[in-house]
């Protein structure tokens, strides 16, 4: 039988997927100058740029609550299984770099080094890609999986994503590569959101047959 908590858990991360797909998109077309390829995320709610206040809590906020919500939920059902506890904890960074990132949102331009609320936005943004990363490839160890290359595939990627936005000659670019990791991550939240909510289905079925 279906746990409340999953169902929770599972219309939660379709719901921080959908609000910072469209988010993302809209805000990106929304203010001037903005080049979704060159600038990072963040830097749609800069510090001091007129849309940071409704960006950050209206958009990163509640994305980043309803994704550590999400895990919560998983969390409490998974007592017989550590790694995908772990995984799940790994992950929560994921959710936890959003809320400390909003309420400390990044310098225009969103320096590597920059003012001392820059510096906490980067640590909780590094804090991020460690933990979806790692969290993935924790997934990916899980006995049985059925996706468990592709799952330690992406978690190297985030990982080394992590790294590519440090890198000088790829500045012009920070905004297409964070994109990427935003992307995996978010992609496969989406998916283990919608095999929850599909899960009762999938059961009757495989008693039917």
């Amino acid at each position: 039988m279906q746990s409340p908590n999953n169902s929770l858990a599972g219309w939660l991360g379709l719901a921080s997927s959908g609000l910072l797909a469209w988010g993302n998109w809209h805000y990106a077309q929304t203010l001037p100058n903005y080049d979704a390829v060159r600038h990072t995320i963040s830097e749609l709610a800069a510090f001091g740029t007129p849309l940071a206040d409704e960006i950050n809590y209206g958009l990163f906020l509640p994305v980043g609550l309803m994704q550590w919500l999400a895990l919560a939920c998983q969390y409490r059902t998974l007592k017989q299984n550590p790694t995908l506890r772990r995984g799940l904890l790994a992950f929560s960074w994921v959710g936890t770099a959003y809320v400390f990132c909003a309420l400390f949102p990044c310098d225009p331009g969103s320096p590597l080094i920059g003012s001392w609320r820059q510096q906490i936005h980067n640590l909780f943004g590094a804090l991020e890609y460690l933990g979806g990363g790692y969290g993935l490839v924790l997934f990916g160890r899980i006995p049985g999986s059925r996706v468990a290359i592709p799952l330690k595939i992406s978690g190297v990627l985030v990982l080394t994503v992590l790294v590519l936005l440090a890198v000088p000659f790829l500045a012009d670019y920070r905004g297409l590569i964070q994109r990427v990791a935003e992307s995996v991550l978010f992609g496969w939240l989406t998916l283990a959101s919608a095999e929850q909510l599909a899960r009762p289905y999938i059961d009757r079925i495989e008693i039917a047959r």
